[in-house]
């Protein structure tokens, strides 16, 4: 991602759009900060930049009226673009699904500010940033002596989680999952390391090893992927997770 100049925070509501503004505008002085209240006005600076630059966008708004198919619609409208989602929501859902459809990170409105400038920073250094809580799991699942926590924390995994540990498990590399899956290898880090902090393993081989706890759900998952044609595909020009 090269050098972010130019950055707009669309937001519905005034005291947000200007306090992200602000601290936008401290943090980044090199970084020229606009703001948006409505679809007219986010288009024109759409037009006005390119679509270059860094887009901070709430999460409850509808892109309909510029990109139909919500943030992945954006993202193919405008593959150029860093987009950033910034929500009251502590959704875990939400913001995994956020990432998978190309956002840059997810941000929770109520964060605290230092912790929003780290994500910020990140972002800007073209990481993709996800909130800690995004591996939070019910305490049941952290008993790692029992085979009944050990099976909680492998059904809290999501689809995606699952997918990419399943291609792992055939020794594919990130990248190579990232090829069959048609996500950048990025979003295959954050869905590795989300899914290793549900399991409570640090590499691929605990992973692996939780996996085939579960008996045949791996093979039962790769039959899935197999029927739906997900092993195996080329790699073509997806510019976005």
């Amino acid at each position: 991602m090269s050098a972010v100049s130019r950055a707009l925070v669309w937001d519905r509501q005034l005291l947000c759009r200007s306090g992200l503004a602000s601290i936008i505008r401290r943090e980044f002085q090199n970084v020229e900060v606009a703001i948006a209240e409505d679809a007219d006005q986010a288009l024109v600076w759409l037009a006005a930049t390119g679509a270059l630059g860094l887009l901070v966008l709430d999460g409850g708004i509808d892109l309909a009226a510029v990109a139909p198919g919500g943030i992945r619609g954006l993202r193919h409208r405008y593959p150029q673009l860093c987009l950033v989602i910034v929500d009251w929501r502590r959704d875990r859902g939400a913001m995994l699904r956020a990432i998978d459809e190309g956002a840059h990170g997810f941000i929770p409105k109520d964060m605290e500010q230092d912790e929003m400038l780290q994500a910020f920073r990140q972002v800007m250094a073209g990481q993709v940033y996800v909130p800690p809580l995004v591996s939070y799991v019910d305490v049941e699942t952290l008993d790692k002596g029992s085979d009944r926590s050990r099976l909680a924390s492998i059904s809290s995994l999501t689809e995606r989680q699952r997918e990419v540990l399943t291609h792992m498990s055939m020794g594919k590399s990130n990248k190579e999952i990232a090829r069959s899956l048609r996500i950048s290898e990025s979003t295959v880090k954050v869905h590795v390391a989300a899914a290793f902090r549900l399991l409570g393993v640090h590499n691929r081989v605990g992973a692996v090893a939780a996996l085939q706890s579960r008996g045949d759900a791996s093979a039962s998952m790769r039959d899935q992927l197999v029927s739906r044609g997900q092993l195996g595909v080329d790699f073509r020009t997806r510019a976005f997770g």
